[in-house]
């Protein structure tokens, strides 16, 4: 099983329970939506398979050693909106991959990662089963492959500083097989600030960035997790949390991918987190600064409900 906040341990104290209970639950919990409103025809309904494909291929097997229970699964939600059909069995489109976590000892749920991702053209014909093979590049499944492993890299993290390292590793391996397969030229582009697969596992995996990594695990496990528990702490190691990625931010003379990433998941929960906290004055400069796009938000910070 994979390492636990503290009071998880409590579980053990049921130990005679869990061993009756069923067999562990793969790692992927996704609901997947298919949209072909832009290809209409009886010529294109085997698209409609492709729902049951998807879902298949993401939740029904293992993508990591470690044996989940079904509440430990990795919430997620699968958008694919078919843009145009090049041909009868190839298609551009447009998908949207997000991913959630608990926050421990309460009810609700945090968003880890949420990728709006419009440049994606695969090829798939009716009646095609999606195979795993991670040292062969498919337009189609080595997308999934990628975000598969994205998901679970943000996810282990949040856990453990660091912790989804060899998911994040195993994304890269698969942009690096894009790199070199013909027609896969929605993985990269010659623009600096278009924003690719292959840009986000960069700066991802890319030194400079750990601070944010290692504020993916602070913020979680130490700062949502506990926040019932000890919320003047919370507040504390927020704020601080917010100052390191505040001087990341000084580094970079431009806003980066992985960035706006984790201000786009988390704008309105820090906002909501820090609204009434003695440090949300200092909070609201920092994120002012960093993540101007969300001002309107963090205008609640000063202002009040």
């Amino acid at each position: 099983m994979r390492l636990m906040p503290w009071y998880r341990f409590g579980a053990l104290l049921v130990l005679a329970v869990a061993l009756a209970a069923p067999a562990a639950a793969q790692e992927l919990n996704c609901v997947v939506s298919i949209n072909r409103q832009a290809v209409p025809g009886s010529e294109y309904e085997f698209l409609d398979e492709l729902r049951t494909e998807v879902a298949r291929y993401l939740n029904d097997r293992a993508w990591t050693e470690d044996r989940y229970q079904a509440d430990e699964q990795i919430d997620c939600d699968v958008q694919i909106t078919i843009r145009q059909a090049v041909t009868l069995s190839t298609f551009s489109a447009q998908i949207v991959v997000q991913s959630s976590r608990p926050v421990y000892g309460t009810a609700q749920r945090t968003t880890l990662l949420a990728v709006p991702d419009a440049k994606w053209t695969f090829g798939y014909t009716r009646g095609q089963a999606l195979v795993y093979d991670p040292n062969r590049y498919n337009s189609l499944t080595s997308v999934l492959d990628f975000y598969a492993n994205l998901m679970l890299g943000y996810d282990y993290d949040s856990f453990a500083p660091l912790g989804g390292t060899v998911y994040f590793e195993r994304a890269r391996q698969t942009a690096e097989l894009a790199r070199g397969a013909i027609g896969a030229t929605d993985w990269q582009s010659d623009r600096a600030d278009e924003q690719t697969r292959s840009l986000l596992i960069q700066e991802v995996l890319n030194p400079t960035f750990e601070p944010l990594r290692r504020a993916m695990f602070t913020y979680h496990y130490t700062v949502l997790d506990h926040f019932l528990v000890e919320p003047e702490v919370a507040w504390v190691e927020a704020t601080a949390m917010l100052g390191r990625l505040h001087e990341l931010f000084l580094l970079s003379s431009r806003r980066r991918y992985v960035t706006d990433l984790f201000y786009a998941a988390k704008y309105q929960e820090l906002t909501d987190l820090l609204i009434d906290a003695p440090q949300r004055n200092e909070a609201y400069a920092l994120l002012s600064e960093m993540d101007p796009s969300h001002l309107a938000t963090y205008d609640a910070l000063v202002s009040g409900r």
